[in-house]
């Protein structure tokens, strides 16, 4: 992949990102009452399931600490529960909308650093592929702002990241940051990357705290909570899909 088609694919993620509103920058609405919120916590032993999806688990009428926004209206939810190579997954298809979802959580980011998960792609054409992970975070700026954009309505944050798959494996481990003059594009890491990687299952495992650090080296990670971890998809012509399994939070 050229460097050219590489900026355009890093450019468009940001786009993304800020269109489904993951950046603290967004335009905020009117003051309303607090609502009282659950949170996932970890449990003592530093572990939480993120996303799993008990057999009774309706995404149709998800949790109180779930947010599903975006697909097309009247059409099926384009987020379900799936059995894939007899492993249970999640499977987002992207369409022409941005579509999010995501779990608020409640973690220090010292204390459980580190996100694994496996996922299993379908092949998507050039650029970045339309299904990544996103995970915001709140308290290390100290500036955490509601955020609304686009319908979107996601927990409070002040930053976030996406993680995702890249069209060549020559990307892997490549975080991408914004550029000064745009301080609140959301960085990308590429976990993984190449079309001849795709339909495999893959398990991987990042440090947050780690990427956090180089993302915004001013903060102060001590102070750094996870505020939701979930998926987003970018807009495509054709469905595209990406499932994912066993998303936790540990120490």
């Amino acid at each position: 992949m050229t460097m050219t088609t590489l900026s355009v694919s890093v450019a468009r993620i940001a786009m993304l990102v800020a269109g489904i509103g993951l950046l603290g920058a967004c335009m905020q609405t009117a003051a309303q009452p607090a609502k009282p919120v659950y949170r996932a916590q970890p449990s003592p032993e530093g572990r939480l399931t993120v996303m799993a999806g008990a057999p009774n688990f309706d995404l149709n009428a998800p949790p109180a600490d779930w947010i599903i926004e975006g697909g097309q209206t009247g059409a099926p939810l384009p987020l379900k529960r799936i059995q894939r190579d007899g492993r249970p997954a999640l499977e987002l298809q992207s369409g022409p909308g941005r579509i999010i979802a995501v779990r608020q959580v409640d973690a220090m980011m010292l204390a459980t650093p580190y996100l694994s998960w496996s996922w299993h792609l379908s092949n998507h054409g050039e650029g970045i592929h339309p299904v990544r992970l996103v995970i915001g975070f709140s308290g290390g700026s100290g500036q955490n702002a509601p955020v609304a954009a686009q319908g979107a309505t996601l927990p409070h944050h002040d930053r976030a990241i996406s993680l995702v798959w890249g069209d060549t494996a020559l990307r892997r481990g490549a975080l991408s940051l914004p550029p000064a003059e745009r301080p609140h594009q959301t960085p990308v890491y590429t976990v993984r990357g190449g079309r001849e990687n795709t339909r495999i299952w893959w398990k991987e495992i990042v440090d947050l705290s780690d990427l956090y650090a180089k993302s915004w080296p001013q903060d102060t990670r001590k102070n750094v909570r996870i505020a939701f971890i979930g998926l987003a998809a970018a807009p495509t012509q054709a469905p595209v899909h990406g499932r994912v399994s066993g998303i936790l939070l540990t120490h």
